[in-house]
């Protein structure tokens, strides 16, 4: 089939007026091995032909790509090319519901390649992503609205000013000399479900504090060790201090700690989560549970839970940050797994309707996009979803 005809039909696509017939001539194509790069010459031209839609000409995405893999029972895994920035571009959403998530169903076993295109509609509601927000608690209990506080210094704390960047991101700089007389002094940084936020602490340490998620720290470290706590989700880089290591404590679990010997690592202990994850990317950590220890190795993740003793896994790290670095990724998750993320990065509760589907996922696409995007795509695999309120009805 000549590209003339594919033009025909995704111009047809975009104009919402595909009659039934083209449909299936269009998800016949899209079933077809070496289409994909022919797909996205043809969808590159008819977006910059769109008055609207020119601002995510070729030149000016991301040169993000990812490979997808698609395994049915009969052939051998295909790996595909497809853009993974899905903002608001109708045809960029067509070809990802085409070839960006579904792996297997544990049901039937189909592949995404045998899930015809959804039809387009609209969404009675929609709900915008997540951004930069968060709330501080400082140590008199006076609360700092941070995504609503101007650049520069937004308050300070013994001898630290706390400094808002042009970045937005909080940081603690020395503001005279250090006095050891001054009483230990704690801050808690909180964001909501659909914020997230970046800190520096004291001793020059980075965090990324993802949605839904607490981080207790003091305002200056002192004595042997250096010890925060966190509830929910972080990720970590760790100014070097051998003579005072660096620990992390879970809140509300005092027999969990993560002892830092190394530099980068990210911690996932939300409450909702089958299990507290805790990852490494540099350096080594060394994790605590009750009785039990491990010591991690780059690469490597430690999973437990309050019946569980602490297993040590091979973590697959692009997934495990790829909150931190603007993405959702999954491999091989669950639709219980999915759904978690998106009700904490769009502050929306989630209803199962009739039972929860059995579908597994793989792929990513960029966070910035509304929940109307994601949940598209998603509904590739046969599982469909409507938006109420504050709300994502699940249905088989």
């Amino acid at each position: 089939m000549d590209s003339y005809r594919i033009t025909y039909l995704l111009q047809r696509y975009l104009d919402d007026r595909l009659t039934p017939e083209e449909q299936v001539e269009l998800d016949h194509i899209l079933q077809q091995d070496g289409r994909a790069e022919q797909m996205r010459q043809v969808l590159g031209t008819l977006i910059s032909q769109e008055q609207d839609l020119q601002e995510y000409q070729e030149a000016d995405w991301d040169p993000l790509f990812q490979k997808i893999q698609m395994q049915t029972k009969a052939i051998r895994p295909v790996r595909y090319l497809v853009r993974a920035r899905l903002i608001a571009a109708a045809a960029l959403v067509l070809l990802s519901i085409a070839v960006w998530l579904l792996v297997d169903n544990r049901n039937t076993g189909k592949s995404l390649a045998a899930v015809p295109i959804p039809q387009k509609q609209s969404l009675t509601h929609d709900l915008a992503p997540g951004s930069n927000k968060a709330t501080l608690t400082l140590a008199d209990n006076t609360t700092i609205d941070l995504d609503a506080a101007k650049e520069g210094v937004v308050g300070q704390q013994g001898n630290a000013q706390l400094i808002k960047d042009k970045n937005g991101r909080l940081s603690y700089q020395p503001a005279g000399e250090k006095t050891s007389a001054a009483p230990m002094a704690y801050n808690l940084l909180t964001t909501p479900r659909g914020g997230q936020y970046q800190l520096v602490l004291p001793d020059g340490s980075k965090v990324w504090l993802n949605a839904a998620s607490r981080l207790k720290y003091p305002t200056s470290f002192a004595g042997k060790e250096r010890v925060v706590e966190l509830q929910g989700e972080a990720y970590f880089e760790i100014a070097r201090n051998p003579s005072m290591p660096f620990k992390v404590s879970l809140m509300g679990q005092p027999s969990a700690q993560v002892e830092v010997l190394g530099t980068h690592f990210n911690v996932k202990a939300y409450a909702d989560e089958p299990a507290i994850q805790t990852t490494l990317l540099e350096g080594a950590v060394k994790v605590h549970q009750g009785a039990g220890s491990a010591l991690l190795q780059p690469g490597q993740q430690a999973r437990w839970s309050s019946s569980t003793n602490i297993k040590v896994l091979t973590a697959d790290l692009e997934e495990t940050i790829a909150w931190k670095n603007g993405l959702f990724k999954f491999n091989e998750a669950t639709i219980e797994d999915v759904m978690r993320q998106l009700s904490r990065w769009y502050d929306v509760d989630i209803v199962y309707v009739n039972g929860i589907p059995g579908d597994l996922f793989r792929g990513e696409m960029y966070r910035s996009v509304n929940v109307s995007k994601v949940l598209k795509i998603l509904e590739a695999s046969g599982v469909h979803f409507t938006v109420e309120g504050k709300k994502i009805l699940v249905k088989n």
